[in-house]
């Protein structure tokens, strides 16, 4: 997990490698602890990203923290993550970084 940017409330973050338990783990923590400080809208990177074989929808929804204020904006997320995110209005899909840089300029 890296940070490219920050702005008030807002964080972007790039993740790559293997998605399996221990970074699952992290990432569930890293989203998490940045909530309780106070982020609020997120815009991850998930390009590089690969799910591990086997991954439930309820372990891909445990990464992201329930709150109603807090959105997610996704670039590249892969196949199971998408599937399992689809229709959440918390959600935002993007299919490269693009859009989500625009979205982020605006102050999404």
């Amino acid at each position: 997990m890296r940070l490219l940017a920050e702005a008030p409330f807002r964080l972007w973050m790039a993740v790559s490698g293997t998605l399996g338990a221990t970074t699952q783990r992290q990432l569930r923590q890293r989203l998490h602890d940045q909530v309780d400080e106070g982020h609020r809208e997120f815009f991850l990177d998930l390009q590089e990203l690969r799910c591990a074989d086997g991954l439930s929808d309820t372990e891909l929804r445990a990464l992201f923290p329930k709150d109603p204020a807090v959105r997610f904006h996704l670039i590249g997320a892969p196949d199971l993550i998408r599937e399992c995110v689809a229709g959440d209005p918390a959600f935002t899909l993007y299919a490269d970084p693009e859009a989500a840089w625009c979205q982020w300029g605006r102050g999404a």
